[in-house]
Formats: C-alpha cells, sequence, structure tokens
C-alpha cells in the first residue's frame, strides 16, 4: 500500500512540474509579445533575455518531472548497485549544470545590458557550475572505483533475500 501511495505521489509531482513547464513557456512567450508591442529596443531585448531564462528554468522542471517518472514509476528501481546510482545521479546532476550553465549565460548577457557590477552575479554562478562540474568528475571516478570493487553474487542475492524476507514482515506486522 505505501509503495502505491508512493508512486502516486510521484505522478503527481512529475504532471505538477510538467504543467509548471509549460506554464514557464507560456509566459515566456507571453513576455517577449509584450516587449514587441512596447516597440522598445531596450524592453524587446530585455524581455527576449527573460524569456529565455524562463524556457531554460522550464527545461529544468521538466527534465525533473521526468527524472521522478522515468525512476521513480516506470522503473521502480531502489538503485542498490553502484553502477545505477552512478548514472542516476549523473543524469540528474547534468541536468542541472546545463540549467544553471545556461541561466548565467543569460546573466551575463542581462548584466551587459544594464550595469557591468550586475556581472559579479553571473560570474559566481558560473562558478558554481565549475564546482558542480569538478564535483561531478569526482563522484564519477569514485564511482568507478567503487564499481571496480567485487562483490560475490551469491552475497549480495542473500542480502537482497534477507531486505525483501524484512520488508514482507514489516508489511505484515503494519497490517
Amino acid at each position: 500500500m505505501f509503495q502505491s501511495a508512493a508512486r502516486g505521489m510521484y505522478l503527481l509531482a512529475a504532471v505538477t512540474l510538467s504543467l509548471f513547464a509549460l506554464l514557464f513557456i507560456g509566459l515566456s512567450a507571453l513576455t517577449v509579445v509584450e516587449g514587441m508591442v512596447a516597440l522598445d529596443s531596450h524592453a524587446l531585448t530585455s524581455a527576449m533575455l527573460e524569456g529565455v531564462g524562463m524556457i531554460v528554468l522550464a527545461i529544468a522542471v521538466f527534465e525533473i518531472a521526468k527524472y521522478l517518472y522515468e525512476e521513480e514509476i516506470v522503473r521502480e528501481r531502489e538503485l542498490r548497485r553502484a553502477d545505477e546510482a552512478r548514472r542516476t545521479l549523473t543524469k540528474f546532476l547534468t541536468t542541472i549544470i546545463i540549467a544553471a550553465s545556461l541561466e548565467g549565460l543569460v546573466l551575463v548577457f542581462e548584466a551587459r545590458t544594464s550595469e557591468i557590477s550586475a556581472i559579479v552575479y553571473p560570474v559566481m554562478l558560473l562558478g558554481v557550475v565549475t564546482l558542480l562540474v569538478v564535483g561531478l568528475g569526482a563522484f564519477q571516478w569514485l564511482a568507478r572505483k567503487a564499481e571496480s570493487i567485487y562483490v560475490d553474487p551469491a552475497v549480495s542475492e542473500a542480502d537482497e533475500a534477507e531486505d525483501d524476507k524484512r520488508e514482507e514482515e514489516d508489511g505484515i506486522a503494519k497490517a
């Protein structure tokens, strides 16, 4: 019963995030149209940069929704193996890195059109993105080392069977 409730929550979260992503795209288009109607090149440039930022945000939000759907609803994986965890986390962090990089780029262009002192925040964001990339590289390196450690399949299967038995006992005790 708990598994069904959890899957339902993940589905609700994924659908809601997908709707938010669509709303961001619609709002982005509306912002650009308002900039065009203003007949002012500065307003249009600002609206377009804001629109790009919202589309980048929409993509990031949609990617998170897609991740929730694929990993938690369709695959129902528990990430018991190191390679599964590495691939899943890498995919998720890559989405965040790409979104943050694009947002940093948009902010650089926005700072270029306003005061140059506003460049500090985009530079800080791009610095954080660089740290994320370095951290992801370190994680990949460490995870590959963990994957190369030999695990006796018989012991691993016994551990999984024991976990399954414990889950069944917990389910019976709760009922």
